[in-house]
């Protein structure tokens, strides 16, 4: 049984810390992630990105991670068999999974990706969360166990659940402002390219700063105003909450709660934004936003987001699970299931089991009607 960990409030405080440093330099990652591996008792801690245009995974940070010849294997040959990516896919960001929740043991002991690929690395379980999905790629930060060493349990999927959040939304901050090649003096500029509304706050909670995006939210003034120099939502209770936020972001960050970064901005009739806190008192935030003397950033934005990759929405729409989406994906260039089953790594009776259950889900009984319908079908709108 795996002892469950015991965490100090102050060394967790300090890698949500480290996390949110991270938001606004990049850089930090490769150390950050390190002390992830370290607080969830893992040899090997990693942030991979999958991009859809150009259809590669690629590692962005990692820690005690893969040799760089089975890193080369994985990009040249078992990316395809990656047995993840599939149920990734469907996966909500910031929802934690061990890599059973993911796929089943013995279709993960008998696929080729574990035989030749996970096996002579010797690594053992997975833990895994989503934390970005755009329009254009997805990523994942996953910690792993070596063999020999027990399975991650429940103590460790709380931990990181609740590091996720955090997690989740530095990557989309830092995603969103293309900050590999920020440097301060330019910041004014890259704000006002977004899409997003930022607002920089002051000790008190006084704007001192509104992008161009921003602007245009409060001259709307349908769901935020500017009220003595301070964001005012329209709604009551939103306003509350979101004065209660600002102020313990900039006076007291450590004790912001876990969850206590977003919050819901409804409009007088229906729909409405979401805007994320991010406190700016401490590490390379604090430098970077010097000069504006700024405490707290809020990005506010339209919860509306882009349609998802259509597989996944596919997927969503006929509740297939994520192995199901595998076999689906691999088939849609064309292939048979036979082809497709040894372009994935696992057997033909899996993948024809596997196309058995879609063809159910889908109510079709062919190849052909099955693409057509997959080809055919059209995103939605929203995230469901």
């Amino acid at each position: 049984m795996r002892v469950k960990p015991q965490v100090q409030l102050e060394t967790f405080s300090k890698v949500v810390e480290a996390i949110y440093d991270c938001a606004l330099d990049p850089k930090h990652w490769q150390n950050t992630i390190r002390l992830i591996a370290d607080l969830c008792r893992s040899p090997t801690c990693i942030i991979a990105v999958h991009d859809y245009s150009s259809g590669r995974s690629e590692l962005a940070y990692d820690v005690g991670g893969y040799e760089e010849r089975f890193v080369r294997l994985h990009e040249e040959k078992y990316a395809a068999m990656n047995p993840f990516f599939g149920p990734l896919q469907i996966l909500p960001v910031g929802i934690v999974q061990t890599r059973a929740m993911l796929v089943d043991d013995a279709e993960f002991y008998e696929s080729k990706f574990y035989q030749e690929w996970v096996r002579p690395q010797s690594l053992e379980d997975a833990l895994t969360v989503k934390v970005l999905q755009t329009e254009h790629r997805i990523g994942w930060l996953s910690t792993q166990t070596k063999q020999g060493q027990p399975r991650y349990g429940d103590a460790e999927v709380r931990l990181l659940s609740l590091l996720a959040p955090h997690i989740c939304r530095a990557l989309t901050i830092s995603d969103a402002l293309n900050l590999k090649t920020i440097r301060s003096e330019v910041l004014e500029t890259t704000l006002n390219a977004l899409t997003s509304g930022v607002y920089l706050v002051d000790l008190l909670g006084r704007i001192i700063y509104m992008n161009r995006a921003a602007e245009r939210q409060v001259e709307n003034r349908d769901v935020l105003r500017v009220e003595n120099s301070r964001l005012a939502p329209t709604n009551r209770v939103a306003r509350a909450s979101l004065t209660a936020a600002i102020d313990q972001a900039v006076i007291d960050e450590a004790a912001t709660p876990i969850s206590g970064f977003s919050v819901a901005l409804p409009a007088s009739e229906g729909s409405g934004l979401v805007a994320s806190i991010l406190p700016l008192t401490r590490g390379e935030r604090q430098n970077i936003c010097g000069a504006f003397a700024a405490k707290a950033a809020i990005f506010v934005q339209d919860p509306v987001v882009v349609p998802p990759f259509p597989g996944e929405a596919f997927a969503k729409l006929y509740k297939l699970t994520g192995c199901e989406l595998r076999v689906l994906l691999a088939m849609a260039p064309g292939l048979s299931v036979k082809e497709a089953a040894e372009v994935l790594g696992i057997s033909e009776t899996t993948a024809k089991t596997h196309i058995q259950h879609i063809y159910d889900k889908t109510r079709v009984s062919k190849q052909t009607e099955l693409m057509l319908l997959f080809m055919s079908s059209t995103p939605p709108v929203r995230a469901g």
